[in-house]
């Protein structure tokens, strides 16, 4: 079988923004920007016989398999993942995919860049998330979403958005994200399992993060996690410091930043899209969380 080897430069680019070798884009299927601390994320097509360029990464990368199997080789070791397999590496990690088999293969891949989260409130849980993750991932860490539905509803839950033919949501492509991380934070716990007063927290973060743009009350998220309305609050501020509207407020006042950076979306569109009952509200919200309304944000821009 004749091999296909990926051309590509040896060292990565000195740019911060390139944390990829520059591999040929013949074999990239489809990228939707996103943003920190994700970078680059991607599908990539390799056909029976490929092999590519070892190289590594300077920040955390996930690979995985949307159709297998192939073999991803680490300097830690090799590891054949079919679809809905993937591996979380460390930076510096060498690697390099290998399809052996008969078929074309396709790939999930994107990077974690978690010494610079971007600008995430403190309460959003995303920069001590990716302090976990810099603890927790210190070489390669594989995983099957096979017989776990939490996962694999995740996995492919992402892998979705990375479909040309779907129109491309940043709201909704960063929710599952985090979704798909929380529970991969869980799995990489040590005590995973063993709170379940924590997993109930993590429940409701995930559930937050993943319907940012619903209006949810109190009684949705504690009948969505099966328990009362008191426990749920109780348990959610023991866990993160913080109340569940507050958190959930916080993360669509983040996403209301960025959509307000669109010129082609009024503040009426905003706040619909956002979930909140009215305009008036949003404004309120915003202000009370920013300091500032909508529309001096936006001037500001």
């Amino acid at each position: 079988m004749k091999k296909t080897r990926v051309s590509g430069s040896q060292k990565e680019s000195s740019n911060r923004a390139d944390f990829l070798i520059d591999v040929d884009k013949s074999y990239l299927a489809y990228s939707l920007p996103v943003p920190r601390p994700f970078v680059h994320f991607r599908s990539g097509h390799f056909p029976a016989g490929t092999i590519t360029q070892k190289h590594s990464h300077s920040i955390m990368a996930m690979h995985g398999s949307l159709q297998g199997p192939l073999t991803l080789k680490t300097s830690i070791g090799d590891y054949t993942l079919d679809a809905g397999d993937f591996c979380i590496l460390a930076p510096g990690t060498h690697h390099f995919w290998s399809n052996s088999g008969t078929h074309t293969a396709a790939t999930l891949s994107f990077l974690i860049d978690t010494d610079h989260p971007g600008s995430w409130s403190a309460s959003s849980g995303v920069v001590e998330a990716c302090g976990e993750l810099r603890q927790l991932v210190q070489d390669v860490h594989c995983f099957s979403s096979s017989g776990d539905p939490d996962l694999q509803h995740a996995f492919w839950q992402i892998a979705d958005q990375l479909t040309i033919e779907r129109p491309w949501k940043k709201l909704g492509v960063t929710g599952r994200l985090w979704t798909f991380l929380s529970i991969v934070l869980e799995r990489l716990s040590p005590d995973s399992g063993n709170d379940a007063e924590h997993d109930v927290a993590q429940q409701i973060r995930r559930l937050l993060l993943s319907r940012v743009n619903d209006r949810l009350t109190i009684a949705d998220v504690a009948a969505a996690v099966h328990v009362g309305a008191t426990q749920a609050k109780e348990v959610f501020r023991t866990t993160f410091g913080c109340g569940i509207m507050t958190y959930f407020n916080e993360l669509k006042i983040w996403q209301a930043k960025r959509l307000l950076c669109d010129p082609n979306l009024t503040i009426d569109q905003i706040s619909s899209k956002l979930g909140f009952s009215s305009p008036t509200y949003f404004s309120q919200t915003f202000r009370k969380h920013t300091g500032e309304t909508p529309s001096d944000f936006r001037k500001q821009r």
